[in-house]
């Protein structure tokens, strides 16, 4: 089991850089081929927001700004793609190989981001995204597609350059399926990393011989894991979490995706997007 494909996403924009240092680690670290994901708007789609009433001339008008427009974003990101894969001498490719080898390539779509995330994200074995921020509040339509849409694993990267991606690695464990579904997904990690701390809180919800029965099964898997509960001493379960991963100095957490319904989260919010929104490590993450 390995990561071989990789879907992320460009946007455009000047933390597109930065965005891609995700990407860049998981390149040197299996290596996988990487497709970079444009979407354009398509250039009709503005026109129910904005067509009625015009003329024909100036919706023409209209649609063709917006086509310049995209061209424009598409170009730069089409300038940070050949960066990209020049700084990391990593080949250029068209179609799928079987040489196991690093490669990348460019997919320059026109439609809907978080349709065409759901549909190319299941061709993936791992979705590579930003984490979102504190200012910006939930998570983007892309990042719904990619966690409820597609099967996939996703992996939330701060906006940061990252020094290791996968060498202590935390695994915060909830006894729940989405828990369990991370974890396998987590596993090429997990098999390559230096120390992996399973971490639960220590509270009625958790069966602490079941955390230790979990950490002790990856020695199947050659994995050598310890177990470890948290108290949370007056902490939410979140802080008490990240406090004991950045203990570790963790450079990936992996965790499920929203124990609860979508709407309650919403409504709530809940450990799993304050983790996301302020743990400063890549997070992986599957629903």
């Amino acid at each position: 089991m390995t990561i071989r494909t990789v879907l992320t996403m460009l946007e455009g924009a000047d933390s597109d850089v930065v965005d891609l240092a995700a990407a860049g680690q998981l390149v040197k670290a299996f290596p996988a081929h990487v497709d970079l994901l444009h979407v354009r708007r398509d250039a009709r789609s503005v026109m129910p927001m904005v067509g009625e009433g015009l003329s024909a001339d100036l919706i023409d008008m209209v649609q063709n700004q917006v086509a310049e427009e995209e061209e424009g974003i598409a170009a730069s990101c089409r300038d940070v793609f050949g960066r990209w894969c020049t700084s990391g001498n990593i080949p250029l490719v068209s179609d799928p190989t079987a040489d196991g080898k690093a490669s990348a390539r460019l997919v320059d779509v026109t439609g809907e981001t978080a349709s065409m995330v759901a549909t190319l994200g299941k061709l993936a074995d791992l979705i590579v995204l930003p984490a979102p921020s504190l200012d910006r509040g939930g998570l983007s339509p892309a990042a719904e597609a990619a966690l409820y849409d597609t099967g996939r694993p996703v992996l939330f990267s701060p906006r940061k350059e990252l020094k290791s991606l996968g060498k202590r690695v935390s695994v915060f464990w909830n006894d729940t399926v989405e828990a369990s579904r991370a974890a396998q997904a987590a596993m090429p990690f997990l098999k390559q990393a230096e120390i992996v701390q399973i971490t639960a809180v220590d509270d009625d919800s958790v069966d602490p011989e079941m955390v230790k029965a979990f950490a002790a099964s990856l020695a199947w898997h050659g994995v050598n894991a310890s177990a470890r509960l948290v108290e949370a001493d007056g902490r939410s379960a979140a802080v008490a979490l990240i406090d004991a991963a950045w203990e570790i100095e963790a450079d990936l957490i992996v965790m499920g995706a929203f124990s609860h319904s979508r709407l309650r989260e919403m409504i709530l919010g809940g450990v799993t997007r304050h983790i996301l929104q302020v743990a400063g490590r890549p997070v992986l993450m599957m629903h």
